[in-house]
């Protein structure tokens, strides 16, 4: 399988857990997968992850259905356009569509979990995995702080995160590092077939430039790598993307992301 192919699917797997926690549709169809919880605090909450169409004449009747479903909801989305495996004109498609989309560029990364680097924690640090109730509400407190993210949105992470972590056979594990019994970091692991996803990384920013993101990063991948998977996946932001090249990820590819924040977006010109 193409990196490209495992980075997707292991996104998709993300969304299509991120979705049942929150109570939310889910469709993957051969053509087009997307997903909608009904949440309006982030677009990242109502999404198209994958459109493959065989001609792009054909892209109209794909897409329109569930831009409408979006539209006559009013959910702010985001659509994935993969442009090394997509269909071509997807992004001229959408932004011709008459709505005022942000576009940004993500790159993809992934890392073998062969010869692992050294991060050694400060001794100051604890780390643990996220268990109790207060577990819980310190990573959301870390993780809306230090990834600034609107108030509205920590009840929506809220149940994500306490609905995966409820199921009898959880797919994620969550990090947290404290500081002097403070919490200070987080991350997240998905395990999807022999991928592991990267996801959730972040640090309050009184802690940054300690190492600390790299430490959680490392430590979902040695959780990766004890329980067989071979490949970690990430997505980069700009401040991200320099130490997880140091850490020896590389870009496998890019998503395009076409992004609408709602009715109250000015229309397109």
């Amino acid at each position: 399988m193409r990196r490209t192919q495992i980075i997707e699917a292991n996104a998709i797997a993300y969304y299509r857990e991120l979705s049942r926690c929150l109570g939310g549709q889910f469709s993957e169809q051969a053509e087009i997968v997307w997903f909608a919880t009904g949440r309006r605090s982030l677009p990242r909450f109502n999404g198209v992850l994958r459109t493959v169409v065989a001609r792009p004449e054909e892209l109209g009747g794909v897409v329109r259905p569930v831009l409408d479903l979006f539209l006559a909801r009013d959910l702010p989305f985001f659509w994935v356009d993969w442009p090394a495996v997509g269909t071509p004109g997807l992004g001229r498609h959408l932004q011709a569509s008459g709505l005022a989309l942000t576009a940004i560029t993500m790159p993809a990364m992934t890392r073998t979990l062969k010869a692992l680097p050294r991060a050694p924690l400060p001794p100051e640090v604890e780390l643990s995995r996220v268990q109790t109730v207060q577990d819980q509400a310190a990573w959301l407190n870390v993780f809306m702080a230090g990834s600034d993210l609107p108030a509205p949105a920590r009840p929506d992470f809220g149940q994500f995160l306490a609905g995966s972590l409820a199921e009898p056979a959880p797919v994620f594990n969550h990090f947290l590092a404290r500081w002097h019994g403070e919490p200070c970091a987080v991350s997240t692991l998905l395990r999807a077939g022999s991928a592991a996803g990267i996801y959730h990384v972040a640090t309050l920013p009184a802690f940054r430039g300690c190492g600390l993101g790299t430490a959680l990063t490392l430590a979902a991948m040695q959780a990766a790598q004890a329980v067989g998977a071979e490949t970690a996946i990430l997505f980069a932001t700009p401040s991200g993307f320099p130490v997880y090249q140091r850490m020896g990820f590389e870009t496998a590819s890019t998503a395009d992301l076409h992004i609408w924040t709602g009715a109250g977006s000015p229309a397109s010109g």
